[in-house]
């Protein structure tokens, strides 16, 4: 053993060196110690992979942990999912309930002598939608709301060219109307029928749109009507088409197919808006309502009981006791109301062809000379000359004839589409009324022409 400061030799047994007098270290062996420690780091280590122990840093550890927390929420999620889908179709079905009920009392069945039908508050101020074909020319019907109480109803707009009525009820004047659809309504739309068909009333049926533009005619004219699946039968007609997404009445359900219920048609309500409100300004007479489809023989309408009107005469109706005075052109009353109407109708036809060639010779023959009716027209087609509007005669129905003394009053409806300059073509409906003389050859000329 050597002394490490001056390299002097000495025994294992000294305590201090011989040659510099230093203390001696006796110099301990580690090596024992460390092959134990390594022994056991490495024993570690491969106990931890035989375990599958987790050896990620503690950054890593806390990415685990929010994956399985995410996993968790995920589950959770997953698990909550089917009860709100669930939730919601419930909460559709609950609201296309509601509509219904909603919409019912404003959806009436319309009586009268003939059968009954339906129809649908249009307007505030009582104003009802139907069918022509369900009150046909009567003036009078009974309206019956959704509980089954009765109210008087009055036809104050018919059409004979398209099946469409406008009813109005005082009763229900304050009753909340629909909104209705402005624009044409896409095929595939869910839709709810109203109505009564067979009577029964307060009947709603769930279908779809399934067809668009189909043209029909048969005693009306339909044209570009909505083809549906949603059951309607015998009673619906006049009934509301509604959109069963946005409640708006989009069409008046009119037909079936072949009298069947597989399916059936509705006139699109943005179609005959104009027609409508057309009337609501200005409402017909009732005498130009029953006149339309010549209903009443022996039955008087019941505005007209009790009434001061003595002009008003249907076939089988005679409203005086007293002959007629023989000086009046009522000698032979049948026969001089078909000349009168022949007359009309003939001066109508000539009308159309003197404005489609701007010439007044056509109509000359049957207007008196110097009268007011010469020269309005004259002045109607010098004005016409000048401009490119075009008119087509529809139908001209003779409502009510008058015989005096002096002169005939006949009182028309007509009606006609109108184009205008710009093209665009606008149905019209008139009420005239042509006083009517005899030229000093007898025959029946037009003095004056104006409207009712």
């Amino acid at each position: 053993m050597y002394c490490p400061k001056c390299g002097h030799k000495h025994t294992e047994e000294a305590n201090f060196c011989g040659g510099c007098g230093k203390a001696m270290h006796k110099s301990r062996n580690t090596k024992p110690i460390f092959a134990m420690i390594l022994a056991l780091w490495i024993g570690g280590i491969s106990y931890g992979y035989a375990t599958d122990w987790s050896f990620r840093w503690p950054t890593e550890t806390i990415a685990s942990i929010q994956t399985e927390e995410d996993s968790q929420v995920e589950k959770k999620l997953k698990i909550k999912k089917a009860p709100t889908v669930a939730n919601e179709t419930k909460k559709q079905a609950k609201d296309k309930t509601e509509l219904i009920q909603e919409s019912l009392p404003s959806v009436f069945t319309i009586d009268t002598r003939e059968g009954s039908g339906s129809g649908f508050l249009y307007k505030a101020g009582g104003y009802i939608v139907t069918n022509a074909h369900v009150v046909a020319g009567y003036t009078d019907v009974v309206v019956r709301n959704s509980i089954g109480k009765d109210f008087a109803g009055t036809v104050i707009g018919i059409s004979d060219r398209y099946d469409i009525a406008l009813i109005k009820s005082e009763a229900n004047k304050h009753v909340q109307p629909f909104v209705t659809e402005t624009k044409e309504t896409p095929i595939g739309t869910e839709v709810i029928a109203l109505g009564s068909p067979k009577g029964l009333e307060n009947t709603a049926s769930i279908g779809y749109l399934t067809g668009l533009n189909r043209d029909m005619e048969m005693d009306f004219i339909y044209e570009k009507i909505y083809q549906i699946d949603a059951q309607i039968d015998h009673g619906s007609s006049g009934g509301p088409l509604l959109d069963a997404t946005t409640g708006k009445v989009i069409g008046i359900n009119s037909l079936l197919y072949k009298d069947n219920t597989v399916f059936g048609f509705s006139i699109p309500m943005h179609s005959m808006q104009k027609q409508v409100d057309d009337w609501i300004n200005e409402p017909m007479s009732n005498k130009a309502v029953a006149a339309l489809f010549n209903v009443y023989d022996d039955y008087v309408p019941e505005s007209y009981q009790n009434s001061d009107d003595t002009s008003f005469d249907y076939e089988g109706y005679d409203d005086s006791e007293e002959e007629p005075d023989p000086e009046e052109y009522v000698d032979d009353t049948e026969v001089a109301d078909e000349q009168v109407e022949y007359f009309i109708h003939d001066f109508r036809s000539q009308y159309e062809e003197a404005i489609d060639y701007n010439d007044y010779e056509y109509i000359a023959p049957y207007i008196a000379t110097g009268s007011s009716a010469e020269s309005e027209l004259l002045d109607f087609l010098q004005d016409l000359s000048v401009k490119s509007e075009f008119y087509e005669f529809i139908d001209t129905s003779v409502t009510d004839i008058v015989y005096s003394n002096q002169s005939i009053e006949v009182y028309t409806y007509e009606t006609l589409n109108f184009t205008k300059e710009d093209g665009t073509v606008q149905f019209l409906e008139k009420k005239k009324l042509y006083t009517v003389v005899n030229d000093e050859y007898g025959d029946y000329q037009i003095k004056q022409i104006s409207n009712q």
